[in-house]
């Protein structure tokens, strides 16, 4: 069965972007777009330091998701949302303190303090930190826990497996796909339908 793809966008520049959360197994809910890390993507990376790296946001990545009517589909952000989430994170001062366990139980003494944007798979800082699966665009932040009980109950004890971005967005169908897909319902032959969807897709 093919599912319908839609790209997302962010609403607003400045609020819409709430806090990265830490959470164990992250879903996605109606309101927000809950964007997880990917499976081995997320460790401690200084024990004595108590700082956790990870990647925040990768583009490209297709995550299913339901609508309003219950039908699933597609979502993504693009490598500019993407970047453009990572600016308004900072945009906001109290973002980079602001988190919480499971996008539910707020938390002090925990904070973002660094963050890039890879623009070289091969030599990014990622790879330094013993991370492998390294993609262009992607989003990584290392988070500073000084909370011993979030330290010593969730991080130390592998509860916490990753970064979930909390993002209001809109939703819109690609433009490729709203093309390609009218094309299809329409009384064009196979061949014309064929050279078309190559024309568009070059």
């Amino acid at each position: 069965m093919e599912y319908k793809i839609i790209e997302w966008e962010l609403n607003d520049v400045i609020g819409e972007l709430q806090r990265i959360s830490l959470v164990s197994d992250p879903a996605i809910e109606q309101d927000f777009m809950l964007f997880n890390s990917v499976d081995l993507m997320f460790k401690t990376t200084d024990e004595e330091k108590r700082i956790v790296t990870g990647c925040a946001m990768r583009p490209d990545i297709k995550i299913m998701r339901k609508d309003e009517n219950g039908d699933l589909y597609y979502g993504f952000f693009s490598k500019d949302t993407v970047r453009k989430a990572a600016e308004i994170f900072f945009k906001k001062n109290s973002n980079a303190n602001n988190t919480n366990i499971e996008h539910q139980f707020e938390i002090d003494g925990a904070y973002v303090f660094e963050s890039w944007i890879v623009e070289n798979p091969e030599l990014d800082k990622s790879k330094a930190l013993g991370f492998n699966d390294v993609k262009l665009g992607d989003w990584w932040v290392s988070m500073k826990i000084e909370n011993e009980d979030v330290w010593n109950n969730y991080l130390k004890t592998g509860l916490i497996k990753g970064f979930s971005v909390e993002i209001r967005a809109t939703e819109k169908e690609t433009e490729v796909l709203s093309k390609i897909k009218e094309l299809l319902e329409s009384d064009k032959s196979e061949d014309e339908k064929f050279d078309i969807i190559k024309n568009i897709l070059s």
